[in-house]
């Protein structure tokens, strides 16, 4: 038989001095990387600060009062924690009965009971619900409150646990309150049908709430403190160019269920325990379009809330800066309206603009006096 021949491997290539130098360069630096990632671990778990430049320390924060030069920072015998963690951990009630007026005037509070950390129950009353679909259309202020106030309870009734609409059988009946005794000389007009329907829901959880439970739950009723004063809403644009006289707007006839002042007088008359809550300091329309961020953090309550110092922080325009539009001094052909008004036309809104000038009407057959 014929030996067979096996080709033996070629002889691996020599290297240069050039190659052999970056590999141990290459190798050094690696090992340094892996050495700089284990110190960052280290310094992480035993609380020290991580290495800056020059290989040296970066000395930590002790700006914090609850800084103790030992590690992560703790907080300090006596209660050192911040002011916004002392507002999440403290508690108003076990359980906190919303009125519309405060959902519409002072939607903050809310958003502070909604946040995650706190542990007040909300009931919506579904009386507030029908305010707030009946305050809703329009242009007015009012009416873009409440419509902020609708998308912030979409947004958190079904993903926020505590927040809860009163259920259908969640009311007693108006005849079992036991009122108190108005004041002599005083006259009170009945109250309306939706004031009651409101009063009973708070009753309910004031009364019923205790009797399942061992612990009887603090229960109160936040209604609005005062009615502010909401500024005008602006008049659309070109309305002196009308060729008639617009109509005067018209005040909602809803309107005084969010001033919050006849749903406290019958509450403290009822026995509740009243919880004014100030009207917020923000303007409540959204004109941007976008839900409001409130509860979590989002509209959704999926993130996590931010603190009340960011909160606090004026919102601040992102990304490059927009080029102002410098726009032409008012001319003639600027506030020419596009259709010209007849002199007739002109005229009569002239007398109409004039209420104190009286117009006679003639009757048949009378003629003008020369």
């Amino acid at each position: 038989m014929a030996d067979t021949k096996v080709a033996s491997p070629p002889p691996p290539p020599a290297m240069t001095p050039g190659k052999i130098a970056m590999s141990r360069s290459l190798g050094a630096a690696f090992l340094a990387h892996q050495v700089e990632q284990l110190e960052k671990t280290v310094d992480a778990r035993s609380g020290y600060a991580p290495r800056g430049r020059n290989n040296g320390r970066r000395p930590p924060n002790t700006n914090n009062n609850n800084y103790n030069g030992r590690g992560p920072k703790i907080a300090v015998r006596g209660g050192g924690f911040t002011p916004a963690r002392q507002e999440r951990n403290e508690k108003d009630a076990d359980i906190v009965v919303v009125d519309a007026s405060v959902l519409i005037h002072a939607l903050g509070q809310v958003k502070k009971w909604c946040r995650e950390g706190r542990e007040e129950i909300i009931i919506v009353p579904l009386e507030a619900l029908n305010t707030l679909d009946l305050l809703k259309k329009g242009t007015s202020v009012l009416a873009q409150r409440a419509r902020a106030a609708s998308r912030a309870l979409e947004a958190q009734v079904g993903v926020n646990p505590r927040m809860r609409v009163q259920q259908d059988n969640a009311f007693v009946l108006w005849d079992s309150i036991n009122l108190a005794a108005s004041p002599e000389g005083e006259t009170v007009q009945p109250a309306p049908e939706w004031l009651r329907r409101t009063i009973c829901c708070a009753q309910y959880e004031a009364t019923e709430t205790g009797k399942v439970d061992e612990k009887k739950p603090k229960v109160i009723f936040a209604t609005l403190a005062h009615a502010p004063v909401l500024p005008r809403a602006p008049s659309p644009p070109n309305t002196g160019d009308s060729p008639v006289p617009l109509p005067v707007p018209q005040a909602n006839k809803h309107e005084p269920r969010a001033t919050g002042v006849l749903v406290s007088y019958w509450a403290r008359r009822a026995g509740l325990t009243v919880h004014p809550v100030e009207p917020s300091a923000e303007p409540g329309p959204y004109t941007n379009g976008h839900a409001p961020t409130y509860g979590n953090g989002t509209a959704n309550g999926n993130r996590r809330h931010s603190s009340s110092e960011e909160e606090s922080r004026p919102n601040t325009q992102r990304g490059p800066p927009r080029r102002r539009i410098v726009t032409a001094p008012d001319t003639a052909e600027k506030t020419r309206p596009l259709v010209e008004r007849p002199p007739a036309v002109k005229a009569m809104m002239d007398s109409v603009a004039q209420p104190s000038r009286a117009i006679r009407v003639l009757a048949r057959g009378e003629k003008l006096e020369p």
